[in-house]
């Protein structure tokens, strides 16, 4: 190399070393020491030198943070986390966070004499994120999705500011040979009011609040849009850490946050260390009082043990960590007009009161519906339809009525009474406790809702029983059970409207593809009571199928053993073993079963087969006949894979009309081309016709 090309390649090399720093200061320190001129110019340098060199391109050059949008249609994969992503127990009053430290103190008692210290932090409301890191460099970054997986959003993570595409290590130093960091990816307030005005400008509805803002704009499909969107990242936690050496080098939560911040992690120096549940409570207090001048939102915050070796003993219950809480912010409150009070057939039959109101924003979200719990809460409060009533967002969550402003009462409002029939299936109402519930097992509101949860996404992923699908089939009498999701009668389904027989068979294949759900999905589709995700789960590794868990539901001592299992306490014992107790949920586990639905443990969950479509790679081009949508479910179903890029390792190329370049990549590598008569042969639809 001459004496110019090894100046050239030491100032490409400098440029990117200078730029980071640029990058630290503005996202990390929020002490910028160049005007936005000055870094424009940088950046344009470093554009030129790797243009007229791009054989010098590093994966971490600040150029590579902006890729190519991902094709129109595309799905972002879902990659399970190797660390958990769990919730946070949530407080919200000094005495729970007493009773939360008297928890640690016992937890610990006996095990060490070591005394637990806080470390708290805020608690930020946008979307949470996992940054993962070979040898230095970024190499996934996933959502939290159900906790247990997310998806592959790493192009555009790599859009966000504060996200390193390489660490910062010192000279001569090795980066950790792998290294996971969490944190919460914001708008901030300036942000999102600036990108609202853009999007009203333009005459797109804007976005609700920042926290949704932040979500939404990760799951675009081009990382451009997302980089214009001025998104951020604060790290709040090192999940997992190995030295060049192999060994896990920090003690302590406060040691990983300091790596984290020397690495060009951004993190929040609103962080506070508490011996004890008081200190705790005087930070919240703190943080709550600045809450309104900062421009990141928060709802609370979070108090973690430090210690990491106490964190091991004290573990954690199914659903959230032992070690950790996060104390919530007061809820933010506003007035507005009751319009109306409906009632909610709920899956298990609850009816609940449901409050319309006129439009109000709330902590930035604009609110129209909100919670009235039972007849009870709507009785003690004389809550009466057109009342003007205070709205709080409970924990900053669920919408809920207050109470009315009855001095802003005028005329004589009627008391509200609870219906005495169900509005869906008009079966008398019964009274059980402070609740009302429609008792018919087969009242249509209460199909449908199971029937919902049954084919979500955290349960059994049918995604074509949507609720406009499931209310369709209700109407026309196709499904009046649960279990009548295996038993659809799919030629009926063809001939509704918006249907069509190509619709009927995609639905037809995800419905085959779910009758051989992971045994904790399957546990928790089936709607029972107080029986969430994470409780699925901790039973499920307890009890290994169906059959063990009717067994047990005979046994004298059922709930005590089934509160020998971690998170499981007496309410989740008592609700699973009524479900099971009952004759008709009984029977109806039994037609699934006749139906030819088999749950596998999750380790050996399976999809359909079919030979030329399981473990083949596909790419869709073109306009189809068949939605891509559900072509692609087609081809995941009978265990295929569905990419947007045309490679060598590409074994079919599906082609519609007007199919583009990748045709043409397809017949340079080589690869296999199906017209769409070919693409239905291989899928077992029609009789075989030959490719193009």
């Amino acid at each position: 190399m001459s004496a110019g090309g090894k100046a050239d390649r030491a100032r490409y090399a400098a440029l990117i070393r200078e730029i980071r720093e640029h990058d630290l200061r503005y996202h990390h320190l929020d002490r910028p020491t160049i005007s936005d001129a000055a870094y424009d110019r940088l950046f344009r340098e470093l554009q030129e030198l790797e243009a007229a060199h791009p054989e010098w391109q590093r994966p971490d050059s600040p150029t590579q943070r902006v890729g190519a949008p991902l094709p129109e249609g595309s799905r972002f994969e879902r990659v399970a986390h190797a660390v958990p992503m769990i919730s946070i127990e949530s407080l919200f009053d000094a005495a729970e966070v007493a009773e939360f430290h008297q928890r640690m103190l016992k937890g610990l008692e006996g095990e060490t004499g070591a005394v637990p210290q806080y470390v708290c932090e805020p608690k930020w409301d946008g979307a949470s994120a996992s940054l993962t890191y070979e040898n230095g460099l970024l190499v996934r970054g996933l959502t939290r999705g159900d906790g247990m997986a997310g998806e592959d959003v790493t192009r555009n993570l790599r859009a966000v500011g504060g996200v390193p595409l390489g660490l910062q290590v010192p000279e001569g130093e090795p980066p950790p040979e792998l290294l996971e960091v969490r944190g919460e990816v914001m708008m901030p307030l300036p942000e999102f009011e600036r990108v609202n005005r853009e999007m009203a400008a333009a005459g797109d509805a804007p976005f609700a609040n920042p926290r949704n803002a932040a979500s939404g704009n990760l799951k675009r499909l081009d990382p451009a849009v997302v980089a214009s969107r001025g998104l951020r990242f604060l790290a709040w936690e090192v999940a997992q850490v190995r030295a060049a050496d192999g060994s896990e080098p920090f003690a302590s939560h406060t040691q990983a946050m300091r790596a984290a911040a020397a690495w060009g992690f951004p993190v929040s120096d609103l962080r506070a260390q508490a011996a004890d549940a008081a200190g705790v409570v005087a930070f919240h207090a703190e943080l709550e009082a600045r809450r309104d001048g900062l421009d990141f939102e928060m709802d609370g915050v979070v108090a973690k043990v430090d210690d990491y070796a106490l964190r091991a003993l004290l573990g954690a219950r199914a659903r959230t960590p032992r070690w950790a809480c996060a104390l919530k912010f007061a809820p933010r409150e506003e007035t507005t007009l009751l319009e109306a009070i409906e009632v909610q057939v709920g899956r298990t039959g609850r009816i609940t009161p449901r409050a319309v109101l006129a439009p109000v924003q709330l902590g930035g979200t604009t609110v129209r519906h909100a919670t009235l719990h039972n007849r009870g809460y709507v009785a003690e409060r004389d809550i009466r339809v057109g009342d003007v009533v205070v709205v709080r967002r409970a924990g900053d969550v669920i919408p809920q009525i207050v109470g009315p402003v009855k001095e802003r009462r005028r005329g004589r409002l009627r008391k509200w009474v609870m219906p005495d029939r169900c509005p869906a299936c008009e079966q008398e109402l019964v009274e059980h406790g402070e609740y009302v519930l429609c008792v018919n097992f087969e009242c249509p509101a209460q199909v449908q809702r199971r029937i919902l949860h049954l084919a979500s996404r955290t349960a059994l992923r049918i995604e074509g029983l949507g609720e406009k699908a499931v209310a369709q089939f209700t109407a026309a009498g196709l499904l009046n059970r649960v279990e009548d999701v295996f038993d659809l009668d799919f030629e009926k389904v063809a001939d509704l409207e918006r249907w069509g027989e190509k619709s009927a068979q995609a639905l037809r294949a995800q419905i085959e593809a779910a009758r051989h759900p992971e045994w904790p999905r399957f546990l928790f589709a089936l709607g029972i009571p107080d029986v969430g995700a994470e409780t699925a789960r901790a039973i499920a590794a307890h009890y290994a199928d169906l059959d063990a868990l009717e067994d047990l539901a005979d046994r004298e001592d059922a709930a005590e053993r089934l509160q020998e299992i971690d998170g499981v306490g007496p309410e989740v014992a008592a609700s699973l073993l009524d479900f099971l107790s009952r004759k008709d949920n009984r029977a109806a586990l039994a037609r699934f079963r006749e139906l030819g639905l088999e749950p596998v443990a999750a380790e050996s969950a399976a999809v359909g087969a079919r030979e030329g479509v399981t473990g083949k790679t596909f790419v869709l081009t073109g306009t189809l006949g068949t939605p891509r949508e559900e072509a692609k479910a087609r081809i995941e179903a009978l265990g295929g894979k569905v990419t947007g890029t045309v490679s060598k390792k590409t074994d079919w190329v599906v082609i519609g009309a007007d199919p583009g370049s990748k045709a043409a990549k397809a017949r340079e590598l080589g690869v296999e081309i199906l017209d769409e008569t070919g693409f239905a042969a291989l899928l077992g639809d029609e009789p075989a016709a030959a490719g193009s």
